[in-house]
């Protein structure tokens, strides 16, 4: 009886509603000066009451009160574009709007924050192409955000996040998590990023907090969308350090969308700068194409391509290193024969059925396989003399060697191959219904891993064996190790997204949960996560934010290796508590405007596995557990300190402690 009621009453306020403010629908195509398609252009009214987006290829349809004079267009930062409504007696409107680079109106000025409890932030992909960097990519452009740090290789494009290790961070390129090379040890074998900038429509960039949609790391996550063509384009570049081919073309019914990408990186020439000399030969090549067919206004389909091989040849030669201090000048001079070889190969390939009956509703199945074959090879025999240099810089022998302190001789050896195959599946979807909007996914992964391990090392001093056996040659460290290994893992998640709004404050909550089991570790586990936003709506707009949750991060393989090669019995997962608390500030000062951001975090770690860097490659103690906690500040302005350039400056304070 209770509930007819309340159907009674929806009902009845419905139709009341219905008969004192009658809507229009308004609907088009939203393009540049160009021509070019827009995607995910915000599309709202001065008051905010009503807001929607464009779909990834500019269409829009939004219902709102005849009532409104005027409606508001904003894509990504720029100044909104006001079009006014055309009266005519007909409830459905054609608008076809054009945004050029700066659109400005005087009458009213809309911020372009919005209230956004999740904490992601939307990276410029096109920026990367024009930043001054070796490594290139996307992961150029993380390093600037809060909490972030970059590898301390110049030519690795790896980050770090609030403490956490390279491989806490999440990456999704159009709904499927990216794999990076296990066996890489430094930045020269390091290749070309799995995202091709060129074909970036959206980037998403999160530093701790996200939501229950995204899950298996503990620090962060990265999620791309490749783009729809919007036009036909062939384009190409060179350089000493390698060039690319990109391509785009777009039926001319529009539905059909190809993007094609071919890119060759060598940092052959930077490498000769190294203190150790020799022949480098890195050779780095990606190709990447993505298609997309619009069957109808409600089916499309899309297929995302990539093969992925990296080659690094060594031959070392000579390599010199000076070290001390005034009182004592040390030189460590090594003599090289043997070669290195290296190759890490990749392939993937993801398959999408997307259903949106309307703009509310919309399912997606993925299907995605994926595939790296990386092989590391290498005999290399040094031999090392350690002197001691004339450190009077007032004789004319002044650096040269004055005693030899020792010398000796080493191997190192290594026939070290991992093959992985993996499969994915999902089924993802959301449903929009007045101010909720609403997720879910259920995924499956399937890891199939083989890993053989046969690396040792020999070391000589002054003609002697280290270690020293009489009987028998005995190597310093030996390790051989075959390890097949099954991963299996079931996800499933659902949240809830809720805006509301008064005259003064706007608000959004987000609550979700996700449920993850995987057969290594043998353990359900369960995520909660939720997040608050306000702005204020007044003349000094502010941002306010909280989010928090469980995070656990399933072992894939390398977290549970040992040092010996072998496997380690406790297979866990690591568990991470966030609570992080954030604020934006958009002001003018000087004439100019800037935006400052800030965010105060903590994270309680729970059965961390302890590592060590070695280089790039993270070494883990995969045989012992921790806890402890990490906690700290993340401050950044940004804005216009050179008129016309858009610059910031960050500021960073972190405290971690293992109890």
């Amino acid at each position: 009886m209770f509930f007819k009621k309340i159907v009674f009453f929806i009902l009845f306020f419905s139709s009341s509603f219905t008969l004192f403010s009658q809507t229009v629908k308004i609907y088009g195509n939203i393009k540049d000066e160009n021509n070019n398609t827009l995607p995910y252009v915000n599309i709202f009214t001065k008051d905010n009451k009503f807001h929607d987006i464009s779909d990834s290829i500019g269409r829009f349809a939004v219902q709102i009160p005849d009532s409104y004079e005027f409606i508001y267009f904003q894509f990504l930062n720029d100044e909104p574009l006001k079009a006014e409504i055309p009266k005519n007696n007909n409830n459905n409107i054609e608008m076809n709007i054009t945004l050029g680079a700066t659109n400005k109106i005087d009458d009213v000025v809309i911020e372009a924050d919005k209230v956004n409890a999740t904490g992601i932030i939307s990276v410029e992909a096109k920026i990367s192409e024009v930043l001054p960097s070796i490594s290139g990519g996307i992961e150029s452009l993380i390093k600037t955000e809060l909490g972030v740090t970059g590898s301390r290789n110049e030519l690795s494009s790896k980050y770090s996040v609030r403490g956490g290790s390279f491989d806490e961070n999440l990456v999704y390129v159009n709904g499927i998590e990216i794999y990076r090379p296990q066996l890489i040890r430094s930045g020269q074998q390091e290749g070309l990023s799995f995202i091709n900038p060129k074909m970036v429509s959206e980037a998403k960039f999160s530093s701790g907090g996200f939501e229950a949609k995204y899950g298996g790391k503990l620090s962060s996550v990265l999620d791309i969308s490749y783009k729809h063509a919007d036009k036909n384009e062939f384009s190409a570049t060179a350089s000493l350090l390698g060039g690319s081919l990109f391509y785009q073309r777009l039926s001319k019914n529009k539905k059909l969308s190809i993007l094609s990408g071919l890119r060759y990186k060598t940092t052959r020439y930077l490498l000769k700068s190294l203190e150790t000399a020799g022949d480098y030969d890195p050779r780095f090549i990606d190709f990447q194409t993505y298609f997309s067919y619009i069957i109808n206004s409600k089916f499309d389909i899309r297929f995302l391509a990539n093969v992925s091989d990296s080659k690094f040849n060594f031959i070392p030669q000579k390599g010199t290193t000076n070290f001390g201090n005034v009182k004592k000048l040390l030189s460590l001079s090594v003599f090289y024969t043997g070669q290195e070889t290296d190759r890490f190969y990749s392939n993937t390939g993801a398959l999408s059925f997307n259903f949106h009956p309307n703009k509310n509703l919309n399912y997606s199945i993925n299907l995605s396989v994926y595939s790296a074959n990386e092989s590391e090879k290498f005999d290399i025999i040094g031999f090392y003399d350690l002197n001691l240099l004339n450190n009077d810089i007032g004789t004319d022998n002044a650096g040269d060697s004055t005693l030899n302190l020792g010398n000796g001789a080493y191997m190192q050896h290594a026939r070290n191959y991992l093959l992985i195959n993996g499969l994915q599946a999902t089924q993802t979807g959301y449903f929009k219904k007045d101010n909720h909007y609403l997720n879910w996914g259920i995924l499956y992964k399937y890891d199939l891993i083989n890993d053989k391990i046969d690396e040792w090392s020999l070391l000589d001093s002054a003609s002697y064996s280290v270690p020293q056996n009489d009987e028998n040659l005995t190597v310093d460290e030996n390790i051989k190790a075959k390890n097949p290994l099954i991963n299996n893992r079931f996800t499933t998640y659902v949240q809830d997204k809720y805006l509301i709004q008064d005259y003064l404050m706007q608000y959004e909550f987000i609550g979700g949960i996700r449920f993850h089991y995987n057969t290594p570790g043998d353990e359900f586990l369960w995520s909660p996560r939720f997040a608050i936003a306000a702005k204020s709506l007044g003349k000094n707009k502010h941002v306010i934010r909280f989010s928090g949750g469980i995070y656990y991060q399933p072992v894939f393989y390398r977290e549970i290796r040992k040092f010996d090669g072998t496997i380690a019995d406790n297979k866990s997962a690591q568990k991470s508590i966030h609570f992080v608390l954030g604020h934006q500030f958009r002001f003018n000062a000087l004439g100019r405007n800037f935006k400052l951001f800030t965010e105060i975090y903590y994270k309680k770690l729970d059965n961390i596995i302890p590592f060590e860097m070695d280089n790039i490659r993270v070494k883990y103690y995969a045989d012992t557990r921790t806890s402890g906690y990490v906690k700290g500040i993340d401050t950044k302005i940004k804005g216009d300190f050179v008129p016309g350039i858009d610059s910031w400056f960050s500021l960073s304070f972190l405290k971690t402690e293992e109890k």
